[in-house]
């Protein structure tokens, strides 16, 4: 026993943890701005170049599910605008609503028991090859493109009942083309505020897609150093996604003022 507390006393003397959290944490935040993130308490090795790596992993599985979302949300976005109260509004709705209720755990097991299991399509876990992609990037795509399609069409609803809308009828434009060619560049710059938001929900929905399909991202390293009590690993996989969420915003403000006029005056 007495072995066992001086052990833990060497342990917390040699990696700072004896000091007072403000001290900690002064000394934490020094060397985030030095560019270093600290060394894993398990394996001993820096914990940036980690970090880098499934960083990578999951910017790639959140981008091929943000693409997704929108390349389903917006063609039934536009429809369900175009044929209100029809059956197009209404499938886009029980979308949303499921995409909303649906846990993505439940819906990620339902996934790999139908298409892996059952129909051997797919991998049920791993990384490496487009396949291994698939079903986390329909789990997460599709979960949360019911609520872009909804909002997109409230936005397009509402451009529609506007006097250039009206004009562009009177020429003989007909209803869709009208939506697409005038209502669809006014209502982007919201689009892609709308992206930004699900950028950020997709990554929250990581953490659990990726546990379970054995991706090998920042939201499967987080609950790794979760379990193993990885101190200096689970700050540093915090700081990774607020930076993402912080960068994906700044992206987004600037492609609005670079395509949206209205926002550079007022800038």
């Amino acid at each position: 026993e007495c072995a066992r507390a001086e052990a833990l006393r060497s342990f917390e003397a040699a990696n700072g943890f004896d000091d007072p959290l403000p001290i900690q944490y002064v000394r934490w935040l020094g060397g985030v701005l030095a560019g270093d993130l600290g060394t894993s308490l398990v394996t001993g090795e820096p914990v940036g170049r980690e970090i880098v790596l499934r960083l990578g992993n999951s910017l790639k599985l959140a981008v091929a599910a943000l693409l997704l979302s929108l390349l389903i949300a917006i063609p039934l976005a536009f429809l369900a605008a175009r044929y209100r109260n029809s059956i197009f509004d209404r499938v886009s709705a029980v979308v949303a609503v499921l995409g909303m209720s649906i846990p993505n755990f439940w819906y990620a097991l339902l996934l790999a028991l139908l298409f892996s299991l059952t129909l051997g399509w797919l991998p049920s876990s791993g990384y490496g090859t487009w396949q291994h992609a698939v079903l986390p990037t329909i789990v997460i795509g599709t979960s949360v493109c019911g609520v872009s399609a909804r909002y997109v069409r409230s936005l397009l609803i509402d451009e529609a009942g506007r006097p250039y809308m009206r004009t562009a009828a009177m020429k003989g434009l007909g209803p869709v083309s009208a939506l697409v060619r005038h209502a669809g560049p006014n209502v982007l710059p919201a689009v892609l505020t709308l992206g930004g938001l699900q950028f950020a929900r997709i990554f929250d929905g990581v953490i659990i897609v990726e546990t379970l399909f054995g991706w090998p991202g920042i939201g499967r390293l987080l609950v790794e150093s979760l379990l193993n009590r990885d101190f200096p690993l689970i700050q540093a996989c915090f700081l990774a996604i607020a930076a993402a969420y912080v960068l994906t915003n700044l992206l987004v403000d600037l492609a609005i003022s670079a395509i949206d006029p209205r926002v550079r005056e007022v800038v």
